[in-house]
């Protein structure tokens, strides 16, 4: 199997869109966004790339997954963070290596550019936990706390 990551084009959008409304899908996540954010994520991607990266994972040519990755300033590593916002693989694709390769390959991509990759799961996220903490990935104590509204 022939594994590829590349970035975001304007022609992915549909299948893009596709996998995104099954990432968001219940109980995965507690919110579901509307459409509208849905695809303002993959605009951002397109328009502010050194802020936000998208990159679509392709097994044998075929669409297999994505991610969003979101790249911020943390004072605790005093340096920039890869934030990973959303990383999907598709049903069929999964139990063959894309994850791990794509931290492989995220890690190449941020050398020297950043101090830490961080991202959230569910802890009820089995897979996904087992293959974190099998890249060195360690949970931390912390409690998110959000406000959204217009500012």
């Amino acid at each position: 199997m022939n594994i590829t990551f590349r970035k975001f084009v304007e022609e992915d959008r549909n299948v893009f869109f596709s996998m995104v409304k099954k990432f968001y899908a219940p109980p995965a996540v507690l919110h579901f966004p509307s459409d509208e954010v849905m695809l303002s994520v993959f605009d951002a991607a397109l328009e502010i790339p050194e802020f936000v990266k998208g990159y679509l994972f392709e097994c044998d040519g075929k669409a297999a997954g994505y991610a969003v990755v979101s790249m911020k300033f943390e004072t605790e590593v005093g340096g920039m963070a890869a934030w990973i916002e959303e990383l999907f693989v598709e049903e069929e694709f999964r139990g063959f290596g894309i994850g791990t390769a794509f931290f492989d390959f995220l890690s190449n991509e941020i050398k020297g550019k950043a101090r830490r990759i961080r991202l959230e799961v569910g802890e009820d996220n089995t897979d996904a936990v087992r293959l974190y903490e099998s890249l060195g990935f360690e949970f931390l104590d912390y409690k998110q706390m959000t406000i959204d509204k217009d500012f």
